[in-house]
């Protein structure tokens, strides 16, 4: 069913190409379920669009139903599909310096404090270089995910130290890899949908994730018991459209885009916040114990990964004068 699906999806991008300004579907990818706030978000805005433009009908496509996200840049890089709108965590493979958000610095940081960095100077550095590599259009300021934590299985974590010799699913980024590694777990890449099914036959211990995204997939079901509160970094969306669709658009419809994205980008990080902070009440509803390590043990282990941060950054790639900005910016202790 997926694949007949996908051979459509490319058919309606192909069709947008030939028939350039005639009316067309235009598919908007994500992988994350229907309950993911990510997508009802993303349903907002195509409806916002096609309240507004009546020459293409704009329709989200979720689960993963026509790429997973780990895919879809380079799909919206050949254009078949029209938008998206991945984690930062699956785009530092076509622009080295995004790890640089994964690095231990941004670790602990808040919400107010990693939009500032993303939506300044450094991150109009990191979006023109993805519209470079990638042969795509950035849309606007990044939609928030929310911070990330360690989830498992039957290993309660209460403790960093914990951590050591847990397997460890994490979505992407070679700076989560190389996080991971640093504290001892052993890092798992898995793609989102394949989550279930991975902690259905025990390959994983647990999961760097967010309790939206756990609570969206409702992953007690699948044997999630424990959350551990790590803040370990502080992710975002970054909406994306295939530069060869954009180019076919007329200059009206190309700012309604825009537009309509700036227009609800703030309501929509406000909705990532409060689904966070409800899905972490949902989670401990359905029975997950939380283990809040606190403040002070999560600034002794961010101390501790700081010291071998050049080298997590030489590692991933992440060019020296991207170092220099993150640190004069998010700051050192």
């Amino acid at each position: 069913m997926k694949s007949v699906l996908r051979a459509l999806v490319i058919a309606c991008c192909m069709t947008l190409t030939v028939t350039g300004a005639r009316s067309a579907e235009i598919l908007i990818s994500t992988e994350n379920t229907a309950d993911h706030f990510q997508t009802i978000f993303l349903q907002k805005f195509a409806a916002s669009l096609n309240a507004g433009i009546s020459e293409h009908r704009f329709r989200v496509i979720h689960s993963a139903q026509a790429f997973k996200d780990r895919d879809v840049a380079e799909a919206l890089s050949t254009g078949r599909i029209a938008m998206a709108a991945p984690g930062i965590w699956h785009l530092g493979r076509f622009s080295a310096d995004l790890n640089a958000l994964l690095l231990p610095s941004f670790m602990g940081l808040g919400s107010a404090d990693v939009r500032k960095i993303v939506d300044g100077d450094f991150g109009t550095r990191l979006n023109q270089s993805l519209e470079k590599n990638l042969n795509v259009r950035v849309l606007g300021r990044w939609l928030d995910l929310g911070p990330a934590h360690i989830f498992t299985r039957n290993i309660a974590v209460n403790h960093f130290g914990d951590l050591r010799g847990l397997r460890i699913r994490y979505a992407g980024g070679e700076g989560n890899a190389l996080r991971l590694k640093a504290m001892g777990a052993i890092p798992v890449l898995i793609p989102w949908p394949n989550v279930p099914d991975a902690l259905d036959r025990k390959e994983i211990d647990g999961l760097l994730t967010t309790t939206s995204t756990v609570v969206s997939a409702a992953l007690w079901k699948h044997g999630i018991a424990h959350a551990f509160l790590s803040y370990s970094y502080y992710p975002f969306y970054v909406p994306l459209i295939s530069h060869d669709v954009w180019a076919r658009l007329k200059p009206a419809t190309r700012d309604i885009i825009t537009r309509s994205w700036e227009d609800m980008i703030d309501g929509g990080r406000k909705l990532a916040v409060t689904h966070q902070q409800a899905s972490l009440i949902t989670a401990a509803q359905n029975n997950i114990d939380i283990a809040d390590p606190g403040m002070a043990e999560r600034q002794k282990q961010r101390l501790v990964l700081l010291a071998h941060q050049g080298e997590l950054a030489a590692t991933a790639g992440i060019s020296q004068s991207a170092v220099r900005t993150l640190t004069q910016i998010a700051g050192q202790p």
